[in-house]
């Protein structure tokens, strides 16, 4: 066999075994609602990456905010010291740190709104994978239902057939011991009719036995004293 002949039977191999796999209808149902909530814990991570970066943003402003207000007043400082070049020098500092803040500030700001939809969207999400989740219980619990249904259906077929078969049993039992005990009447009465048979000669032995033991009886009568 031709290696492109194997390999077209080993494909149409995985398509019949997928096509198998998949013609379980509650199997098909949990693979999509474990692949939601795959996607929801993806979402929520996401939301929580979001959010952190978030926070570190917010620490790196308050901390910028911070030092704009320590250069501004150690700019006052100078000035009242009166040292201009060190009132130049912190303000210059301080035009830097208020640029960052700025910077820090915008950029919080964005991801404060990235984040707040982001975890609107996940409540959405949430509710409509929990509502599908319901769903696929109930649809679970009517194909159960169904499947239990059909089960017993199939064992009361099965115990009317069997039912059914041990009646009939139970008829030819009944038909075969009639036969038997007719055919047991019959040897017994062809017994009495023939002379030669065990029965005849058991009764005649009994008859006679009888016979003899009522002539020992009168026998013993007449020895009696007295007589």
């Amino acid at each position: 066999m031709s290696i492109g002949r194997r390999i077209s039977r080993i494909v149409r191999a995985k398509r019949t075994a997928v096509k198998e796999k998949s013609s379980d209808p509650i199997q098909t149902v949990d693979d999509a609602h474990r692949q939601q909530l795959d996607l929801v814990d993806k979402a929520r991570r996401s939301v929580a990456d979001l959010a952190a970066n978030r926070h570190r943003l917010e620490l790196l402003a308050g901390e910028a905010g911070a030092e704009l207000d320590r250069l501004d007043r150690q700019a006052s400082d100078a000035v009242n010291a009166g040292d201009d070049d060190g009132a130049r020098a912190a303000l210059r500092r301080s035009q830097t740190v208020a640029k960052r803040l700025e910077t820090l500030t915008r950029q919080r700001d964005a991801l404060d709104v990235q984040v707040r939809q982001l975890d609107s969207n996940l409540q959405r999400l949430e509710t409509r994978v929990e509502d599908n989740g319901l769903r696929y219980q109930t649809l679970k619990a009517r194909h159960g239902a169904a499947q239990a249904e059909l089960g017993m259906q199939d064992a009361l077929a099965g115990s009317g057939q069997a039912a059914a078969g041990a009646e009939a049993a139970a008829r030819q039992a009944e038909l075969e011991a009639r036969r038997v005990q007719a055919q047991a009447a019959a040897h017994d009465e062809l017994s009495w009719s023939d002379p030669n048979s065990r029965r005849i000669e058991e009764a005649f032995e009994e008859l006679e036995a009888s016979s003899a033991a009522d002539r020992e009886l009168e026998r013993l009568k007449k020895r009696r004293p007295g007589d």
